[in-house]
């Protein structure tokens, strides 16, 4: 019951999100992004100048007939133990009625056990087989040392198929390592509610339609998922003790190259709807906001950077719809 709650809890969320973070660099007083994106970048984010001063990491502000929404790029794993702070955000905060938040899972706890009866065969091993003889020599042995790391047995893993496996070690390994999946989002809404500020969703995800597309993933597919989770546990262990470093600076010219790159996300090309399921999210955020926009007064927004960063984004949706996009200093 708790390992198939947590498996499919990670594959859900590193499916949507959850993108690993550049490498980090000192990073200089200005950020220049230039101005002619390249095709797969957004144009928003390329022409404008980030200034790392006051420290803190990118925010956007968005501004149309009145209303402001202040966007607040987010990126994960971020280390628990990872101290920031945004004079930008605080302000922005203090003067907003409204904090908006990432999609969240339609299934609650207490749905898990039937969901997990209903939609899980598609992602478990054969009656009688295991994960780990399954995988190549290769792929196992990445996958063993990996989990060793996480300090997991192979019972862990061992009757989900490896993309689902992958993910679901991902996650271990991550919270072995002291990175946190939750967060900047959950310190977000500790200091949305500390000022006692209502906190909203844009809107939610089924479980069940991440898992369908999971499902249909092809064995070779499979298998090219589960490599591209492990090539991220590599670079995240590599990392592990200054990941989060260029964010928490407003870094983007170090965070954007990394994080188009993600693991989850190229999985999730992979399958038979999944570029409409990364298409979904992004609608969905962009309409939120829109929404918040037609409000007076002040909206803060947390929007993960895969749904900023590439072409036709959530930024460049909100400025094709008429809004003005600059990066307040203050």
């Amino acid at each position: 019951m708790a390992a198939s709650k947590s498996a499919l809890s990670a594959l859900a969320f590193s499916l949507i999100a959850g993108p690993a973070l550049a490498q980090t660099q000192p990073p200089p007083p200005t950020v220049e992004l230039g101005a002619a994106p390249a095709p797969d970048e957004s144009a928003v984010v390329a022409e404008l100048t980030v200034v790392a001063k006051p420290p803190g990491p990118a925010v956007w502000l968005v501004e149309k007939d009145g209303a402001k929404l202040y966007v607040l790029g987010s990126a994960q794993p971020l280390p628990h133990a990872l101290k920031w702070s945004s004079p930008r955000l605080e302000k922005a905060l203090d003067k907003a009625d409204l904090v908006l938040v990432p999609p969240q899972a339609s299934v609650g706890v207490t749905q898990i056990a039937g969901f997990v009866l209903r939609f899980g065969g598609g992602l478990r091993q054969p009656m009688g087989k295991n994960l780990e003889d399954q995988l190549p020599p290769d792929l196992k042995a990445r996958f063993v040392e990996s989990r060793n790391q996480a300090r997991k047995g192979p019972g862990d893993y061992k009757n989900w198929k490896p993309a689902v496996a992958g993910f679901l070690l991902l996650s271990d390994f991550r919270q072995a390592a002291g990175l946190s999946e939750a967060k900047p989002v959950s310190t977000i809404e500790r200091m949305a509610k500390a000022r006692k500020l209502k906190v909203k969703a844009v809107g939610q995800y089924r479980m069940s339609a991440v898992t369908t597309i999971a499902s249909k993933l092809s064995p070779d597919d499979q298998l090219y998922c589960l490599r591209v989770a492990l090539d991220e546990i590599a670079y995240d262990g590599a990392h592990s003790t200054t990941i989060g470093r260029d964010w928490a600076e407003g870094d983007l010219g170090s965070v954007r190259a990394r994080y188009r790159e993600s693991a989850a996300q190229r999985c999730l090309m992979r399958a038979p709807g999944g570029a409409a399921l990364l298409e979904k999210g992004v609608a969905q955020t962009t309409d939120a906001m829109a929404e918040a926009l037609k409000r007076p007064g002040v909206t803060v927004a947390v929007v993960d950077l895969g749904f900023l960063l590439p072409a036709n984004g959530v930024l460049d949706r909100l400025k094709a719809d008429g809004a003005a996009i600059s990066s307040p200093v203050e």
